[in-house]
């Protein structure tokens, strides 16, 4: 047990979760004659499957939480602010993780008679406990996930493992650039045609959509160069462009979920026309701010019913539009437009409606900022999430990693890195490029890093495109 130094400020509470909405100067009395104690850095607090008594509020500094070997990388890193010890004290049972300074720490001890007295005299104490306690098993679900995932059987790896990139086919770096830049944007073009064949009741060009497949799916066998473009943070919200990165996470998918090369160029069709509805919308429906309207809503109902009437010869194609027109649906009835179920829906609509979501989930759209892949991936492995099967979401996971490319992420150095390659087997671990340093000013020259190869490093959080320093990208060039 480290040993009592100094008295306490009151100062130093008014950030604490649990006292959070609390009137300070009313507990002053209660918390004075709590010891405060100093521990330095490395120091252990609390050892694993030990008896503990006390429950500490962090003042100062930041705390590490291990679940294993201390040498691994720990669960997660306290904040100023944040408390620890409180499982055990409220059950009386063994602590179940160590708790070690990450750097030099203050921190203030409540026995267990002073934690029972705050939550009976206060209700707000009371209902910060529940958020934190609340918040602990949302954290754990997602890590007891990756785990999972990452200790999968053999079958199941090889089942699940996409295709690696291969070499490029002997093509200089600044030409396989060049070659993936016009493809993506020739895909953008080839969408936005679609739409304005429909918008004219023209029949729409089908085979050159599956030419257009074709060489997407070719191209992530030579590089992730389309990954890269698809997943960059900086796009403005277009359909055309939400189409063709839906169509590239797509075959993604579809490869990790071991499609047959035929089979992933159809889902990837599927994704490529599964927005042409918005040819029957209002413009100023598709940029509008606030909830989705219900007109909105039925886009895939548009979507299938275009393809029905302009695409040549579509009784080869109802599987396109039964694909198409499933989009929203969710396996646990949740979807829309019809509300379909389980194996009423297609195992191909599956896959575009969680890549939709993935998709949209880490761009910007005109009634929200984007958000971080990790808190799409958070949300799909909750224990009472059930709108995907739980094959796909496995899946998702295996083909864009805990943390996917282009991803921001802070480490436990705090300086602030990007995403630049997925590790398979590390999850967590991926290689990433180091844009700002530990004061968050911009690197000359970004520091690529695999964090596999670093056992010290370590991401603590990943984190918005709108959060970073100076709120702004720095050049990826």
């Amino acid at each position: 047990m480290p040993q009592q130094k100094h008295s306490l400020d009151k100062r130093e509470l008014e950030n604490s979760v649990l006292l959070k909405g609390m009137d300070l100067e009313a507990v002053m009395d209660l918390l004075e004659d709590c010891p405060v104690h100093e521990i330095k850095e490395g120091r252990v607090l609390i050892d694993a499957g030990q008896p503990n008594h006390f429950l500490y509020l962090l003042l100062s500094g930041r705390l590490r939480i291990h679940v294993q070997d201390l040498t691994l990388d720990p669960l997660t890193i306290l904040e100023p602010g944040e408390l620890v010890g409180e499982l055990s004290l409220i059950d009386g049972q063994p602590t179940s993780a160590s708790v070690v300074a990450h750097e030099d720490c203050r921190l203030l001890e409540l026995d267990e008679k002073i934690m029972w007295t705050l939550v009976e005299d206060s209700h707000d104490v009371a209902r910060n406990l529940l958020f934190i306690l609340s918040q602990r098993l949302r954290h754990g679900n997602i890590l007891i996930g990756a785990s999972v995932l990452e200790k999968v059987s053999a079958q199941e790896l090889e089942e699940f493992q996409p295709r690696e990139a291969q070499e490029s086919k002997g093509l200089p770096e600044e030409e396989l650039e060049t070659q993936t830049l016009h493809l993506y944007k020739t895909a953008t073009a080839y969408v936005l045609e679609s739409i304005r064949r429909a918008e004219g009741k023209k029949r729409l060009d089908i085979t050159r959509g599956e030419e257009l497949v074709k060489r997407i799916t070719d191209s992530m066998v030579d590089s992730s160069g389309l990954i890269l473009l698809a997943t960059d943070r900086r796009q403005e919200f277009a359909v055309s462009t939400h189409s063709v990165n839906v169509v590239i996470f797509t075959i993604r998918l579809a490869q990790t979920l071991d499609y047959e090369l035929q089979n992933q160029i159809k889902v990837g069709l599927a994704a490529l026309l599964h927005e042409i509805g918005v040819a029957w919308l209002p413009k100023r429906l598709l940029y509008k701010t606030g909830p989705v309207s219900p007109q909105v809503r039925q886009r895939p109902v548009y979507s299938a019913k275009l393809l029905k009437e302009f695409s040549p010869e579509y009784a080869e194609y109802d599987w396109l539009i039964e694909t198409v027109g499933q989009v929203y649906e969710r396996v646990d009835g949740s979807g829309f437009p019809l509300g379909l179920e389980g194996k009423k829906i297609r195992e191909e609509a599956q896959i575009l409606g969680i890549v939709d979501a993935f998709e949209a989930c880490i761009h910007d759209r005109p009634y929200r900022k984007a958000l971080t892949g990790y808190q799409l991936i958070e949300e799909l492995t909750r224990g009472d999430t059930k709108a995907f099967s739980n094959f796909i979401v496995k899946a998702l996971v295996r083909s864009f990693s805990l943390y996917p490319h282009n991803e921001y992420v802070l480490l436990n150095t705090d300086e602030v890195a990007q995403v630049v390659e997925v590790n398979q087997d590390k999850l967590s671990r991926p290689v990433v490029k180091i844009l700002y340093d530990t004061q968050g000013k911009p690197l000359d020259k970004p520091k690529e890093t695999d964090l596999a190869q670093h056992p010290s490093l370590f991401i603590t959080k990943a984190i918005s495109y709108h959060d970073l320093p100076q709120a702004k990208s720095p050049s990826t060039q």
